[in-house]
């Protein structure tokens, strides 16, 4: 199996409907926005996963490396071998793809968010972050393009945390900023 269809098939069994939109991209923006998604997919498998959060930690770690490596030109997951080119054709930049591992860990960290200013920190590491790779991948001319990236990433990561506040709950997560519950006279006990 290639780089390629490995991540391919992650993106595919990840039951999104970004992989049929993908489809209908150039092959040069379809491969690098894919490799993107299957990145995301394997480090946020990681967080999302049953086990020890030393293990997790771990895990995180070996991909900060393999980040390292894959911008000293020596990748060895399928996933960064796919990216090798799209970090080149796209002048995507490495702060970003650590930023998105920070992010994961905050996962594992941070089960309670105090303020909105603290959550808007995570949203922007999983997902505006991914908004700037994918407007730097899908091209753009306007400077102020990033700035939109990343503020629709924070608009669909609030969405996601809105969707999924039970299932957070099961993980003992809870992403609505502590100070807005008291604000509105919700506690803990009635959001699980």
């Amino acid at each position: 199996m290639t780089p390629e269809e490995y991540c391919q098939n992650k993106t595919a069994k990840s039951g999104s409907s970004f992989y049929y939109s993908f489809l209908f991209l150039p092959k040069t923006k379809r491969l690098a926005i894919t490799a993107l998604y299957a990145f995301c997919r394997e480090v946020d498998d990681i967080a999302d996963a049953e086990m020890d959060n030393k293990i997790k930690l771990v895990k995180l770690e070996w991909w900060r490396s393999e980040i390292e490596s894959l911008f000293t030109g020596s990748a060895n997951h399928p996933v960064t071998q796919a990216l090798s080119s799209s970090i080149k054709n796209f002048n995507l930049e490495k702060k970003y793809f650590l930023e998105i591992i920070d992010g994961m860990e905050m996962d594992l960290e941070k089960v309670r968010f105090a303020n909105f200013e603290e959550l808007n920190l995570y949203c922007y590491r999983v997902a505006g972050v991914v908004g700037i790779l994918s407007a730097s991948i899908f091209g753009y001319k306007d400077p102020k393009t990033l700035e939109y990236a990343k503020k629709l990433g924070l608009a669909l990561q609030l969405t996601n945390i809105i969707r999924d506040v039970y299932e957070d709950s099961l993980r003992n997560r809870l992403y609505l900023p502590l100070d807005e519950l008291e604000e509105f006279g919700v506690t803990e006990a009635q959001i699980f």
